[in-house]
């Protein structure tokens, strides 16, 4: 760092240069401070990011808890309401099992009852499940010499029977629904087998039987891919997940029927295109803004405005702008408005309406972009100047007006773009649970398998009946609605 001296020296130089000189680096200095500022805003901002403000997750946050903002607190107390119909036990009409507990001696003489007939009989029934244990099935094929030609005739096992001893379609429908659905690891899944039900399986069988399920489940994952690719309304979502010590993404394209699956080493357009859903779509397609999304001129896409309602909470309390929170509240107003007309039968605004609201938008983000300009970059630097966070977000707000708004348009199109995050909040869980997947090959299986059971689930089938029926070839297959 120079000393004091140094620096009147090269101010003095400068001076003796003339105005020109002085005034060029005092221009140059401003640039400076301003990239700074905006860079020191930059850092500042990273730090008070958390999940009520940004799109990190709340698992994130440091000992801090928000509530969501776009959820509006109701009046309501916790626990169950007033007039709440609640539910019990209800009797079964035929027991499996009675058990009769007689009168053999008067509680008062002694005297014996046992050949008394009761006055009446009470009742009270206990449910539980029977022991678990292992059921050992026997196939015996005969053979027979016939006595005119002497040939030796065996009769046939079944086709599924191929080894002296092995697992059935039961044990293995457990096993992967434990691993597949309730996302428990291999290790766990092993032990849990041996001490239920006294099955001694090695992690190997678990994965040959996942292979099996992925392998039963192909016409299924495909029909999945159909029905999406056809429907008028899809989410879409992607996340990182590790696998072979990289780091892949996981994407998600899902309806309120159905959902798919699939892992690609890449995030952007690349992956989507080899997916091979998005560039055969021509609905309309709801993310958060991702701009690989908008490169696809086939579909329209729609904006998950809970992300941008977390921004604009940002830029309210860091910045302290409020145009900000008039914009949020106008999209929570809109939003409201929507449902209300929705709850109605109406399937889209007034005109009139429609561009009051669009009118309201178009004057918060320029009054926004005014209190925001552009940054200026120095002569020295080469390329566009990076401009702040706040800066960014109105220019994505108003080049994407349409996307945002457009479920005030079209009441297909909801709000947000929860459905494609809970479908892919699972595949977070299972990370936390069970690491990373070891190979490509699991992950896709995993995403296949994953994909047949969140569809049959939408569709009211239960993932256990699910897989079962997998197994025993018959799985689940999802109606083409919209097929052409």
């Amino acid at each position: 760092m120079p000393s004091y001296e140094q620096k009147r020296e090269r101010a003095s130089a400068l001076y003796e240069q003339g105005r020109e000189a002085v005034v060029n680096y005092i221009v140059e200095l401003e640039t400076k401070l301003e990239q700074m500022d905006e860079r020191l805003k930059r850092l500042e901002a990273i730090l008070h990011q958390d999940s009520h403000n940004s799109s990190q997750p709340p698992s994130n946050d440091k000992n801090k808890k928000y509530r969501t903002p776009a959820r509006i607190k109701s009046n309501r107390t916790s626990g169950g309401q007033s007039g709440h119909k609640g539910t019990t036990l209800k009797r079964v009409a035929k027991a499996d099992t009675i058990i009769e507990h007689k009168v053999s001696n008067c509680s008062y003489c002694g005297k014996s009852l046992k050949t008394i007939e009761p006055d009446s009989v009470s009742s009270r029934q206990v449910i539980d499940i029977p022991p678990m244990q292992q059921i050992v099935t026997e196939h015996r094929v005969e053979e027979k010499s016939c006595p005119s030609c002497h040939h030796v005739t065996q009769a046939s096992f079944p086709a599924d029977v191929t080894k002296s001893v092995q697992y059935g379609k039961q044990i293995k429908s457990i096993a992967t629904y434990l691993m597949q659905y309730q996302l428990v690891p291999a290790e766990r899944t092993t032990e849990l087998l041996e001490e239920l039900f006294s099955c001694s399986v090695s992690q190997g069988s678990l994965f040959l039987w996942m292979h099996e399920l992925a392998e039963k489940t192909t016409t299924a994952y495909n029909a999945i891919k159909k029905e999406v690719t056809h429907s008028p309304v899809v989410h879409t979502d992607e996340t990182g997940v590790p696998c072979e010590k990289h780091n892949y993404w996981l994407h998600v394209v899902s309806t309120l029927n159905a959902t798919y699956y699939a892992i690609h080493k890449k995030r952007g357009k690349e992956a989507m295109d080899d997916i091979g859903i998005l560039p055969e779509f021509s609905g309309i397609a709801v993310h958060d803004m991702w701009a690989s999304y908008f490169r696809y001129p086939r579909f329209r896409n729609g904006v998950c405005n809970a992300h941008i309602i977390r921004e604009l909470t940002f830029v309210e309390e860091e910045y302290k702008q409020r145009w900000a929170k008039k914009l949020k509240a106008q999209l929570l107003q809109m939003n409201g408005v929507v449902e209300r007309a929705r709850s109605a039968g109406r399937t889209t605004l007034e005109k009139r309406t429609l561009m009051k609201y669009r009118s309201v938008y178009d004057n918060l983000i320029t009054i926004g972009l005014r209190k925001n300009p552009r940054l200026r970059g120095s002569p020295q630097m080469r390329g566009r100047t990076k401009q702040s966070k706040v800066r960014n977000l109105l220019e994505r707000l108003r080049i994407h007006a349409d996307s945002v708004l457009l479920y005030i348009h079209d009441f297909r199109v909801p709000f947000t773009n929860n459905q494609a995050e809970r479908d892919i909040r699972m595949f977070k869980v299972k990370n936390k649970i069970s690491g990373c997947f070891r190979s490509v090959l699991n992950a896709q299986m995993f995403c296949s398998i994953r994909s047949y059971i969140s569809t049959a689930r939408k569709n009211g089938i239960s993932a256990f009946a699910a897989v079962v029926s997998a197994f025993y070839g018959q799985p689940f297959i999802p109606k083409n609605n919209y097929a052409e």
